[in-house]
């Protein structure tokens, strides 16, 4: 078990609430640079109907790699205005150090990390706004 992992386990995350176009969905809110850095390693799962909301300071093209998780994921980033400006569907876990970095087309501030699918069962396309509060 890495530092990384033991330090996961202390972590006290605020929820939150997200509409994103009819979809509802409770979040967990990454808010600090630890957080962030995190996400979601080290997890079994995640449950339905929950997501990880990453909140950035600033406008930017937030990278998110998959090292040391366990389950895939979809990842939507979403600009200041809180509209998606890129989705990226079933991104795989990876292991070792030569882990992908994926990063979006646009800036943006917000990233959503939910279950593997969600992006597809839901029909969420780039330009659907979402509503949340930090």
């Amino acid at each position: 078990m890495g530092l990384l992992s033991l330090i996961q386990g202390r972590q006290r995350y605020k929820m939150t609430r997200i509409s994103i176009g009819k979809v509802r969905l409770r979040a967990l809110i990454a808010d600090t640079v630890l957080k962030r850095m995190i996400g979601l390693m080290y997890r079994d799962s995640l449950p339905k109907n929950i997501c990880m909301l990453f909140v950035f300071n600033s406008d930017g093209r937030p990278g998110i790699w998959m090292r040391n998780m366990h389950f895939p994921i979809d990842i939507l980033w979403l600009d200041s205005r809180k509209r998606i400006v890129d989705i990226f569907e079933d991104a795989r876990p990876c292991h070792g150090l030569a882990c992908e970095t994926m990063y979006p087309s646009g800036k943006a501030r917000y990233v959503i990390e939910a279950n593997s699918g969600f992006a597809r069962r839901k029909k969420l396309r780039i330009g659907v706004k979402a509503s949340f509060r930090i």
